[in-house]
Parts: structure tokens; sequence; C-alpha cells
């Protein structure tokens, strides 16, 4: 039934128990991709292309893949533990063979908070998305936030917050 519903369904791909599809026909996934038990894949919005999953990937229980009008790519072998989310406003990308621990966060969006004055649920959105390259590392824990580019190889310890650029 999946290859019906998905815009792309690679040979190979293992679904768990009890996966949510959201708008699956803008969801793309490569061959011999395994997406654990419990987990959501919601590629909502009106003008995003939505989830791409890279071939030989694993997608870890209880995982939270979640567009709001934005984009999330997967490269090839990426390995996301469990109970991690990734949040997309704009794009968020994770390069190829990135391994991402247990309980990581990819923040790819913000609420608006100029105006004291105004509650923060009133003042819309911004995003300017991640971007994470080839064969970075994270431990577990780490929570990534809207607008960090992250370069190829580096290697993020478990419990840290990344607010800045990492070459």
């Amino acid at each position: 039934l999946y290859p019906l519903l998905l815009g792309k369904c690679g040979r190979g791909v293992v679904f768990g128990t009890q996966v949510a599809l959201r708008h699956p026909h803008k969801i793309e996934i490569d061959d011999n991709v395994i997406i654990d038990d419990y987990c959501l894949l919601d590629a909502k919005g009106r003008t995003n292309r939505g989830i791409r999953i890279g071939a030989d990937a694993f997608i870890g229980r209880n995982t939270i893949l979640s567009c709001k009008n934005g984009d999330i790519m997967l490269g090839a072998r990426v390995n996301i533990g469990f109970n991690a989310e990734i949040f997309s406003g704009s794009c968020v990308t994770l390069g190829d063979d990135t391994l991402v621990a247990a309980y990581c966060y990819f923040i790819g969006g913000d609420h608006a908070s100029d105006d004291v004055q105004t509650a923060v649920g009133e003042q819309g959105a911004r995003s300017q998305g991640i971007e994470v390259g080839d064969k970075a590392w994270f431990g577990a824990g780490v929570l990534v936030l809207d607008g960090v580019r992250i370069g190829g190889h580096c290697i993020v310890g478990a419990g840290a917050v990344v607010t800045h650029d990492l070459p």
C-alpha cells in the first residue's frame, strides 16, 4: 500500500508498526530505508517539496520529521536514533552518512518575537533552515537551532546546543 500513497517508495523499504504519514504524496523514500515503529513523517505545506530520504537510511523509533511549509532532505545512509525530531519551516538538510543519536532535535524555524507587546503566537514565524554536511556525528540530546550551518565531518558532543555555524 505504501508505494501507492507515497510520492516515491524505493525497493526494500521497511515500515515499522504504527508509522504515521501525513501528506504522503510529498514524501519520497529511496531504496533500503528503514522507518522504525511509531515514527511520524509529516510533509505538510502549500509550496514545499516535502520529505526526501536517501538510500540505506534508518529512522529510529518515535522519531518525528515535521514540515511546516518547509523541506527535509536526508542524504544516503543517514542514521537517526530514537526519539529524535527534525522540524523545518524552510529547509533542513542532513548530508550523506550523518549519524544522529537519540533525543536530538533539529529546529529549523522559530517564532517571531520582535514586538514585546504582542503575544509570540500572534507574530508569525521565521525560518533560515539548517544545513549539515556529509559524515557529521551528533551525540545524544543535541539541539541544533535555526540558521546554523554545520560542515562535513563535524562531531557535536552529547547535550550540546548549537547556536552558531561550525566549519
